[in-house]
């Protein structure tokens, strides 16, 4: 006979685990199923801005990531082709911290623990193979674990799995507004580097060259690249001498890494799409990236996926007080307030990760916000505590369209150019934001 419960998760990282905790201390009989055993690494930039902080600080587990050893940095050195922005990044009252780098390794285990603790039954080693259904409904799952298949069925399926998710393929959930990788992603750990006496976030991009680093956990110090497609052969040919020549070539990481050394192996990813999937179904509902993947360029992935657990929570809890149509109902209605709520992230991380210099109108606009006195609110978009349309707004881009044209002289038409770019292409993407566009056919995770 199955086991029951009110709602199963598949997956125990950054979505389902904490998804696990809040319901869990609601009441909600909850059963997590993690195919990997921890601890257990997944490819992660790993990088969470101030809301994920105080997220995990509402959560309870602020003291155990403090425990890993990973300074809650306040400050950033950014450079956008000549401008820089040196200065205290932005923090609401409430906040412990703007950014952090904690590896999946510790920060996996620290999630999956507080899901058990607040009373959820987490099961790692657990592999999903198949579905329950029952009146054109997912009622639970088959699962295969140390070596034997069992049942469980429940009211809700949610798929917290990652990207390549197993129950958005069994469901036959569709992507729509894919977006294709345009560089690519490397970054490696150093230990005895010396980036300062005062933690500091680094996020350089000029030219082709975009370089990440910040003090990591274990007193190690992380650096990231994001080569153009260009130096795919060279990274792939050698990949941890062209990381350090490419890393090198920014002074500030070139100065932290004297007599530093490499930990561990090189890290990298050449390919990967964005995407929005169908949300929900009858019985089942996606959080996280197995719902929705951006690019990794605003390091959103992780601060994303606690802001939709902590929603779906309170969508569930209520929810279950009713019948299965009013729950199917809830789920949907989450799942259009996600991609209201993301899509014009989606769209700016995208942009943050495109090939070569900067947008000349974006950088004026940083620079206008730095002579007021307003980067901060850059930089609270990347926090997604403001929209990128209440910050890029028309005004600052005809302000700074007209400051560039005043002092370009014979620019002036590649400007216009470069404006009328822009300008089409948010057109299209409200377009899309309004009818997606599929791709074809069920999904394979």
């Amino acid at each position: 006979m199955p086991e029951h419960a009110d709602v199963i998760v598949v997956g125990a990282r950054c979505a389902g685990s904490p998804l696990a905790a809040l319901l869990a201390r609601a009441g909600v009989r909850v059963v997590v199923l993690e195919r990997a055993e921890f601890p257990s690494d997944t490819l992660s930039s790993h990088l969470f801005e101030a809301d994920a902080i105080s997220f995990l600080n509402r959560l309870g587990v602020l003291e155990r990531l403090r425990a890993t050893g990973a300074p809650l940095v306040a400050r950033t050195d950014t450079r956008v082709e000549d401008l820089q922005l040196a200065m205290e990044l932005p923090q609401q009252p409430d906040d412990v911290g703007a950014i952090v780098s904690v590896r999946r390794t510790l920060l996996d285990p620290i999630l999956a623990e507080a899901a058990a603790q607040a009373g959820a039954d987490v099961r790692t080693g657990a592999r999903v193979t198949g579905l329950l259904e029952e009146d054109g409904r997912v009622a639970g799952v088959r699962f295969e674990q140390a070596g034997a298949e069992s049942e469980l069925r429940a009211r809700l399926v949610v798929g917290a799995d990652g990207r390549h998710s197993t129950l958005a393929r069994l469901v036959g959930a569709r992507m729509y507004n894919l977006t294709p990788s345009q560089r690519l992603l490397f970054w490696a750990y150093f230990e005895g580097a010396d980036p300062g006496a005062e933690p500091t976030f680094l996020s350089h991009r000029w030219g082709e060259r975009f370089i990440l680093a910040i003090p990591s956990d274990s007193g190690l110090y992380q650096v990231l690249l994001w080569p153009e497609q260009s130096e795919r052969e060279r990274f792939q040919s050698d990949r941890d001498g062209v990381f350090l020549d490419h890393a090198r070539a920014c002074e500030p990481v070139a100065d932290a890494l004297v007599g530093a050394r490499r930990v561990g192996k090189t890290m990298g990813a050449f390919r990967w799409e964005g995407f929005f999937r169908q949300a929900a179904g009858a019985g089942w509902v996606l959080c996280g990236d197995a719902g929705h993947f951006k690019s990794p360029a605003p390091g959103r992935g992780i601060g994303d996926a606690f802001l939709q657990a902590e929603r779906l929570a309170t969508a569930i809890t209520a929810a279950l007080e009713g019948s299965d149509e009013a729950l199917d109902l809830a789920m949907r209605a989450w799942g259009r307030w996600r991609d209201r709520e993301f899509a014009e992230q989606y769209w700016l991380a995208y942009d943050l990760e495109e090939a070569g210099a900067a947008p000349s109108v974006l950088v004026e606009i940083l620079r206008g916000l730095q002579r007021t006195g307003n980067a901060g609110l850059f930089f609270e978009v990347l926090n997604h505590r403001a929209r990128p349309s209440q910050v890029l707004t028309p005004a600052r881009a005809l302000g700074a369209g007209a400051r560039l044209l005043a002092k370009r002289g014979s620019h002036r038409r590649a400007l216009l150019a470069e404006l009328g770019t822009l300008g089409a292409r948010d057109m299209r993407r409200r377009r899309l934001n309004a009818r997606p566009v599929y791709a074809p056919g069920p999904q394979p995770g």
